[in-house]
């Protein structure tokens, strides 16, 4: 009751005209209510302005926005079908104008919102013709590589060879079945993640079929428009769906797969409406590798989640550290063979190195100046976490944690964002986990023992017949503190003492945490 009385009086400040506001949306995510509304005046709604309030727990955060109108000579038509009609005003450069909301369908099946004066002059409108008509297609993948998926290496008979296919590149295609879209009688690579596009030289148009059948080898322009739809689609189901960031990439990122003039290069463009993807061709065509894919499209969630942030180097380099992130997090849930190798199919070739996450670097030794091997090391803590923790627990604590990104802040200050993140979606139930992991990789120094290294023990577990657990240790260690958790990270035994043997809860069989003083890792109770 506080926080409404609280939140009312801030409103009725907003406008001075404006005294109380309309419901427009309300929606809730992971960690927050989230709010939108119209300004009234004389009690009907200001359409083109909005207030937007974000709640956390007692924080509230407000931004106003005032919508330019948008000129049309769309007028309403006797052939139109009125769904809705609503009152209201428009604010012109601080002149109020009274208007007619009509929201139609014209007799080709188009819809729009119009707000039209007393004069019968259509002043601003609102296009809601967003998405196609959604249908399935079959078409053939890499899943995700054809080195991964063989476990071959690069050389011998899986090399690019200019873009030309064998019979052994052919083994390695995977039929799938994907979602695109149905318009005027052909199937078009699009749906309501992404559209195929031709936006950037060479001038190759998007593939449309009057069939829904899109098998292409490597070798056939088609093939990279089919992978890049299907590889990024189910990369953003996974996000928006499964682990529930619905909001995030709420539009249709435009992706042009021969691009970039040929050149052997990649990228996200945030200037364009919509925002745009990007990959060349250069050695193997870059659309042909889900690690960039995915690691270009994370570039857009960053973005997406935490917009005008990309300033400062260490800034720059986390970003890239994300998209390696969930390049390697994508490539694990599909074949967790070589998953810490990335764009193992791209790179590592007579091409370019590609990048690796397998390593033990820390950020206390000093970062190497280059945004692209430090973001290799900010990829490694966050698969650090993720290889502690139960996987999509670390996967939206780590999301999450983005949208708190700022300009100019360092690897430090993510790790305070990750904990916050982790306070917020779990009680700080892995913060204990988090906390031993960044001071391992010397992302953080304080709470952490210094001086000291992991202590080299074995542990050793005998499952007792009658259900009992004793944990030994076979070194000469004196304990302070011992705690017990899940792989979701909650909290399940806790001791403090000296003792080199301890009785441990009835537990069933399975994989646990263990963490002693400031050191964990990870015990099979059997």
């Amino acid at each position: 009751m506080k926080t409404t009385t609280f939140l009312f009086v801030f409103l009725f400040s907003v406008l001075s005209y404006a005294q109380e506001y309309k419901l427009i949306h309300s929606t809730k995510s992971l960690v927050g209510n989230h709010i939108l509304y119209h300004p009234t005046f004389r009690g009907l709604p200001v359409f083109n302005q909005f207030l937007k309030q974000n709640i956390f727990n007692q924080e509230i955060q407000n931004f106003y926005t005032d919508i330019k109108l948008i000129p049309s000579n769309r007028n309403l038509l006797i052939s139109d079908t009125i769904l809705k009609s609503e009152p209201g005003f428009l604010n012109k450069n601080g002149e109020i104008i009274p208007v007619s909301a009509k929201t139609i369908i014209d007799k080709q099946g188009k819809s729009y919102t119009l707000y039209i004066n007393n004069q019968f002059k259509t002043l601003h409108y609102l296009d809601h013709n967003l998405n196609l008509k959604d249908t399935t297609i079959l078409g053939t993948v890499f899943y995700p590589d054809p080195l991964t998926s063989s476990g071959a290496s690069y050389g011998g008979i899986f090399f690019d060879n200019n873009d030309e296919t064998n019979s052994h590149l052919n083994n390695e295609l995977k039929e799938v079945k994907l979602t695109a879209s149905y318009k005027g009688g052909d199937f078009l690579l699009e749906n309501k993640h992404l559209k195929i596009v031709n936006q950037s030289a060479p001038d190759i148009e998007p593939k449309a079929k009057a069939d829904s059948i899109f098998k292409f080898n490597r070798s056939e322009i088609g093939f990279e428009e089919v992978n890049a739809l299907y590889h990024i689609s189910r990369f953003a189901d996974y996000i928006k769906d499964s682990i529930g960031f619905y909001d995030i990439m709420n539009y249709q990122i435009a992706v042009d797969v021969y691009a970039l003039n040929g050149n052997d290069n990649s990228e996200f463009i945030s200037s364009t409406n919509p925002p745009r993807l990007n990959f060349g061709q250069g050695g193997i065509d870059d659309a042909e590798d889900p690690d960039i894919l995915i690691h270009e499209y994370a570039h857009a969630i960053s973005h997406s989640a935490s917009p005008g942030s990309l300033i400062g180097y260490e800034r720059l380099a986390m970003d890239e550290g994300f998209g390696d992130y969930w390049a390697s997090v994508y490539s694990k849930m599909l074949n967790d063979y070589n998953y810490k190798e990335l764009f193992n199919w791209d790179g590592h070739n007579e091409f370019w190195e590609g990048r690796s996450i397998d390593h033990e670097r820390k950020y206390s030794d000093g970062l190497n100046g280059n945004k692209y091997i430090d973001g290799e090391l900010f990829a490694a803590m966050l698969m650090d976490i993720r290889n502690h923790l139960e996987d999509s627990i670390a996967d939206k604590i780590i999301l999450q944690s983005v949208y708190s990104w700022y300009p100019n802040m360092n690897f430090s200050n993510a790790i305070d964002q990750i904990m916050k993140a982790d306070t917020l979606l779990y009680n700080s139930k892995n913060a204990g986990i988090i906390q031993w992991l960044a001071c391992n990789r010397g992302f953080v120094t304080k709470k952490c023992v210094t001086n000291i290294q992991k202590p080299e023990m074995t542990i050793a577990m005998d499952y007792m017949v009658n259900g009992e657990g004793l944990l030994s240790f076979n070194q000469g260690i004196t304990l302070s503190k011992i705690e017990l958790f899940n792989l979701e990270g909650k909290k399940l035994f806790s001791k403090y003492t000296e003792e080199t043997q301890i009785q441990l809860p009835i537990l069933p069989k399975g994989i646990y945490i263990i963490r002693i003083n400031e050191f964990s890792g990870k015990i099979i109770l059997h």
